[in-house]
């Protein structure tokens, strides 16, 4: 498969299966820019704690704060039969900015909306896409006049990094994707009511 810039080289069914997912959550859940992760994920019906919660009652989290590899992880989710729906913890103990913590929740709800099962490198790749999707789709960036990452950071409310990322994506999303996809379509009618005000 062509690369045009960074992102992973997952199978184009793969990115399509993500946007596409993307897309629908945007319509359905009503959102609008900047997307707020934890307003995202409570309307999915699903649960957030933050680490900071179990620390400041005094327990270890080094077994919580760790994967299998013994690195430090920025978040989990797991489904929870007691509570009957899904459970995402993010780090905030050891995370720096606030947009990262929101970057967090929609890896987490990347790999829930994806149906993944375990741990791999595969899956990490397709829940930071889906975050970086979900928090700045392809088509937003020009249809909110941003002319540089700055503005992307600024308007989309994310770290960056990931405007960095997400602005090389969407340039050549502009400059490579040819004919406009029907999802992306339908985002855009979406997204030009929104700015209409309507």
């Amino acid at each position: 498969m062509e690369k045009h810039d960074n992102r992973p080289a997952l199978p184009k069914k793969i990115y399509d299966q993500i946007e596409e997912d993307v897309v629908k959550l945007h319509i359905k859940l009503e959102l609008s820019v900047p997307v707020n992760p934890s307003e995202v994920a409570k309307r999915l019906g699903y649960i957030v704690h933050k680490f900071s919660e179990i620390y400041s009652e005094g327990n270890n989290l080094i077994e919580l704060r760790t994967g299998n590899d013994g690195n430090r992880r920025d978040g989990l989710s797991y489904y929870d039969p007691d509570v009957q729906t899904y459970v995402i913890w993010v780090n905030d103990i050891d995370s720096i900015y606030e947009e990262h913590d929101g970057f967090t929740i929609m890896h987490e709800i990347g790999h829930i909306r994806m149906g993944h099962r375990g741990d791999s490198q595969l899956a990490e790749m397709v829940a930071n896409y889906y975050a970086a999707y979900e928090l700045v789709p392809s088509p937003l960036p020009s249809m909110y006049k941003c002319s540089s990452f700055v503005d992307i950071a600024d308007v989309f409310e994310v770290s960056a990094d990931c405007a960095y990322n997400c602005g090389r994506r969407c340039m050549n999303w502009a400059m490579y994707s040819g004919a406009i996809k029907p999802y992306e379509k339908v985002l855009i009618d979406y997204y030009k009511k929104i700015l209409k005000g309507g």
